[in-house]
């Protein structure tokens, strides 16, 4: 496997992260999850502690993100 290559792969799997992590914060806003994770019976707690493990879930995968896919990704851009 190339550089290009390597560096291709990189950047579209930021990307993809990056969305599903947008996506993701964006449907967190509103009460969608919440409301489906009670009626079927996923998450018996409150609503703030609903959404306060959501964001840490989110904060956790974009530190990862960023370790795995953007920082990566840049590194092999600076090497080219």
């Amino acid at each position: 496997m190339d550089i290009t290559t390597l560096t291709d792969f990189f950047k579209y799997c930021t990307i993809i992260n990056f969305s599903i992590l947008l996506i993701s914060t964006i449907t967190m806003r509103t009460d969608l999850i919440y409301n489906v994770h009670t009626k079927y019976g996923i998450w018996e707690g409150s609503k703030e502690a609903h959404k306060q493990l959501g964001y840490s879930i989110l904060g956790n995968y974009k530190i990862l993100t960023i370790i795995f896919n953007a920082v990566p990704y840049f590194a092999l851009c600076c090497y080219i």
